[in-house]
């Protein structure tokens, strides 16, 4: 019973960095059909869009409109990644979650045609998160330029925090 007693507190305490070890990118209102499910093709503009979930990551000029792109990203470390040795949690570990996408189709006119959502799971090693992350400062950053022109069509507010974390989001799903 005395071993038991001596136990609890490192269980505990792994607990919590596993806890710790954690993260999420993007619009959490994604992960959330309530946050979305009232926008109605043929009556929602845009402007009941970005009022619903916000700046989107990424606008796409479509042929017969314009694509707008939400993403939330949840993930954890694996066991691997949790281990502080000599480097092991970065080389062997990563994170495994779900990633939210919710594509938002409008007509020229700006009028809601379709919105569709998606749930996928993702592994994400720690290595390769370094590289495009190291990757990702150096490219350009065309999908910010877009949204940032967008937002300023629709007078709505254009937040660079947000999309750089948009980026690095795309990025990990490379």
């Amino acid at each position: 019973m005395r071993n038991l007693y001596a136990v609890l507190p490192c269980v505990a305490a792994a607990g919590l960095v596993l806890a710790a070890c954690s993260v999420t990118y993007g619009n959490k209102a994604v992960a959330s059909a309530s946050s979305y499910e009232g926008l109605k093709p043929g009556r929602a503009a845009k402007a009941d869009v970005y009022e619903a979930l916000g700046q989107p990551s990424d606008v796409l000029e479509m042929e017969k409109g314009v694509l707008w792109t939400y993403r939330y990203r949840k993930a954890k470390n694996n066991l691997v990644g949790n281990i502080p040795l000599f480097g092991v949690g970065l080389i062997a570990g990563g994170k495994n979650g779900d990633v939210y996408t919710v594509l938002v189709l409008f007509d020229r006119k700006g009028v809601l045609q379709s919105r569709t959502a998606d749930r996928r799971k993702l592994y994400t090693s720690n290595l390769a998160s370094l590289k495009r992350s190291v990757d990702d400062m150096m490219e350009d950053n065309s999908s910010h330029r877009r949204v940032e022109a967008e937002m300023k069509k629709i007078g709505k507010p254009f937040s660079k925090e947000i999309a750089r974390e948009s980026r690095l989001l795309e990025s990990s799903l490379d």
